[in-house]
């Protein structure tokens, strides 16, 4: 005799057990599709880290920093992905870097805002962020701590170039 008054009893009961039973074989197959879908759609397989110089670095002006994108770099126009560079606090005047290499020198201005980097000698935060071609963030950012000394590194300014140095020699005999 079947019990009709106990709720997991006789057709019902079979029925619970069966989309219990079904519910735990589909269930690692839904959270790894789940996985996938987030982990794909959250960092997009992309990366990017500082490769140069190193972290706690001592840098002399001018000096390079080179990134490692885990996407190819170009032009904002061509559609591709860049960086955007800036130091410290200063998120607003960054430099767009479109290959894997800027060179930060003294005096140096920002891409778009057209105010200082501000790199002078001492403790600095090297920021850079993978954008994508219209400069939204692509969601990967990363950062590095270095020390900018005092080097006798040339620098380029943006003083009005002197005369030349007069001596013996032409100095436009090639």
């Amino acid at each position: 005799m079947i019990d009709t008054k106990t709720p997991f009893s006789g057709r019902r009961h079979h029925r619970i057990r069966a989309v219990a039973a079904a519910a735990a074989l589909l269930a690692p197959a839904v959270l790894v599709a789940c996985g996938s879908e987030a982990e794909s759609a959250g960092a997009g397989g992309m990366s990017l880290s500082i490769a140069e110089p190193a972290k706690d670095a001592t840098v002399s002006l001018p000096f390079k920093v080179k990134v490692d994108a885990g996407v190819p770099l170009g032009p904002t126009e061509s559609g591709k992905h860049h960086v955007h560079l800036w130091l410290d606090n200063h998120a607003n005047d960054y430099l767009v870097v479109e290959s894997d290499t800027a060179e930060i020198t003294s005096g140096q201005k920002a891409t778009l805002s057209g105010k200082p980097l501000g790199v002078s000698p001492g403790k600095h935060t090297i920021h850079v962020s993978l954008r994508n071609a219209n400069h939204s963030a692509a969601g990967v950012d990363t950062e590095i701590a270095v020390n900018v000394g005092t080097g006798a590194g040339a620098a380029p300014t943006t003083a009005v170039p002197s005369e030349p140095e007069t001596s013996s020699e032409d100095p436009y005999d090639y």
